[in-house]
């Protein structure tokens, strides 16, 4: 499987990812100022209390002999200890506070973006991957707060305020110890572009095989009709594969980072207790205390947070690339433009198509120099083969797509100069295949308008007839579908979206082969009910059973993209043209068979 284009996005530098989050984080000033004042007091805390076991040790004990002063110094050291664990339990909370708020805000924009992309970005862009984005993506932007920029600015300040004690109490063992960090620093670079490189593929591999296992449990039924499961389960094994090599080669570069970095840290020391050894030996200017407190503290404390540094490291270079894929999202332009100024309360639903020609792929023209006029309150038909081009004007009609070339008008008024939610908003669809969420049956018709009552719903379902079916289902209105309406049959999911069109009152309703997919029974009742909610309102149905459109007031025929014919039922049979070899290949044969 090929990683998609949009995979292989996600090119910001490093430093202005990281900087782009920390304004994000300094959204919420009082917890991101107080992660840090909590880091700085832990910081100091922490380094203070070798100091203190080195008086206890040098002053008490051995200078003194004074037992009472040195129970009075490890009651001072031991709620010194108390205080640094209630300030790493500070830290920890309020930087996972902070990371959940800077999530919560990068996955509620993330959403609304995605939201009003335009068709065209979901018809090129595997909704796997877009689920990756929207959840484990932002997730891994979490860590870089909880366990990375934030703690690793804990890990500095620590190590910054352990040097300064070490050069108070001894300047030559502390400069040895300085010497670890040039190293570290050459180390963590080389290091740092094929760890990322790593992290970038796996990330990738992760968003193919999401991709991958969506839509094939989207098409779950085409795999067994077709019994390919066989086939399926040795693809997914070959993408599972890829994904397994991506991270093992992680942890590769890891297995071999960290052992290098213990080998350094670990001669410097060796060093360090040579140094601190030979020179109490035959200098005699070090105390025990200082003596103890570099090799069983200081040196443990500058060690482990250059080592969970470079720990870090890997979380934040995984948050890092997750975040330039959120960003690359967030900074794209899919939308479709909306200029738009006019707003009406109101339409009449006289339409016109001016010259209209679109391409969904560019130098694949889908509709050709189109035109016609569509009065208010008309009922009109758009027929053709499958392709003709029919689904991609009502497309149009609502600027899911925006057209390449021509004009097309509601009242007089040219679709791009509406305001874009004031132009849907008096047009509504009912599609072939219906979609209904995994909610009850009221709420899948009202769709979350509150200004709609379960009172208005009930009168409108009675209004089309389609009460008695509604009431029959279990729990009646609050019957909980399943996901995509599983739970019920096709032409009953059709019915539901009729009543949610109708509730809609649209001044322009469409019909999108809304029968093209039932039994002749729910055609009947969907006939009955497509006579009432297309009265008095402009409504275009596109259809392949010209048996439901044979009262229109007007038929468009499309052929190639082309406009062929137009007229009504018996003037487009008279012509004896496309419309009546269309209306031949369904009815005369069947009537032969009959």
């Amino acid at each position: 499987m090929k990683d998609k284009p949009e995979d292989k996005k996600g090119n910001l530098h490093t430093g202005k990812v990281l900087s782009r989050l920390m304004k994000l984080g300094s959204r919420y000033p009082v917890w991101f100022y107080s992660t840090i004042f909590i880091a700085l007091v832990l910081a100091f805390v922490s380094s203070y209390r070798p100091v203190l076991i080195s008086h206890a040790i040098d002053e008490d004990i051995l200078k003194n002999k004074d037992f009472h002063g040195l129970y009075q110094s490890l009651l001072f050291i031991f709620l010194l200890l108390l205080a640094e664990v209630a300030l790493q339990f500070l830290l920890v909370y309020v930087s996972n506070f902070v990371a959940q708020n800077v999530i919560r805000s990068l996955r509620t924009r993330l959403y609304k973006k995605l939201i009003y992309f335009k068709s065209a970005f979901f018809d090129k862009t595997p909704l796997g991957v877009l689920v990756t984005r929207s959840v484990s993506d932002i997730e891994t932007i979490s860590t870089i707060f909880t366990d990375g920029i934030l703690m690793v600015l804990g890990d500095i300040l620590r190590i910054i305020f352990v040097l300064v004690v070490m050069y108070w109490i001894n300047w030559e063992l502390a400069t040895i110890a300085l010497f670890i960090f040039p190293i570290m620093v050459i180390v963590t670079r080389l290091f740092q572009k094929a760890i990322k490189k790593a992290f970038s593929e796996e990330r990738t591999q992760t968003a193919n095989q999401n991709s991958f296992v969506q839509e094939r449990l989207s098409g779950m039924s085409i795999v067994q009709v077709f019994n390919q499961q066989e086939r399926e389960y040795y693809n997914f094994l070959k993408i599972n594969t890829k994904l397994e090599k991506a991270y093992l080669k992680t942890v590769f570069y890891f297995s071999l980072f960290f052992p290098i970095v213990d080998i350094i840290t670990g001669v410097a020391v060796g060093i360090m207790i040579w140094y601190a050894g030979r020179d109490a030996l035959t200098v005699h200017n070090i105390s025990p205390g200082v003596l103890i407190a570099f090799t069983t503290s200081y040196i443990n404390m500058l060690v482990r947070p250059m080592r969970q540094i470079a720990d870090r490291f890997n979380t934040i270079q995984r948050g890092v690339v997750g975040a330039e894929r959120v960003f690359t999202v967030l900074d794209s332009h899919h939308e479709i433009p909306d200029t738009g100024t006019v707003k009406k309360e109101s339409i009449k639903g006289d339409i016109v198509f001016d010259k209209v020609s679109f391409s969904y792929v560019e130098g694949e023209s889908v509709l050709k120099d189109i035109s016609f006029e569509v009065s208010a309150g008309e009922k009109v038909a758009i027929v053709g083969a499958t392709g003709a081009g029919k689904s991609t004007i009502i497309n149009l009609l609502s600027r899911f797509y925006d057209i390449s070339v021509g004009h097309i008008y509601i009242d007089g008024t040219d679709i791009r100069e509406y305001e874009l939610h004031n132009l849907r908003s008096h047009i509504a669809v009912v599609l072939q295949d219906v979609f209904l969420f995994n909610e009850t049956i009221l709420e899948n018709i009202t769709f979350g308008d509150n200004k709609i009552n379960y009172e208005d719903v009930r009168k409108a379902a009675k209004d089309i007839q389609i009460d008695d079916f509604i009431m029959s289902l279990p729990n009646g209105y609050e019957y909980e579908v399943s996901e995509r309406g599983a739970s019920i049959s096709l032409g009953q999911r059709q019915l539901i979206s009729f009543l949610r069109a109708y509730l809609y009152n649209p001044s322009v309703l469409i019909l999108d082969e809304a029968t093209s997919s039932i039994d002749t029974k729910s055609e009947e009742l969907i006939r009955k009910v497509t006579d009432k909610v297309t009265q008095n309102r402009t409504s275009i149905i596109i259809a392949h059973r010209l048996a439901t459109i044979q009262n229109a007031d007007k038929i468009i025929v499309l052929d190639h993209g082309r406009i062929v014919e137009i007229g009504n039922h018996e003037t487009l049979l008279q012509k004896g043209g496309y419309y009546k070899k269309l209306y031949e290949a369904q009815f005369l044969k069947v009537e032969d068979k009959i």
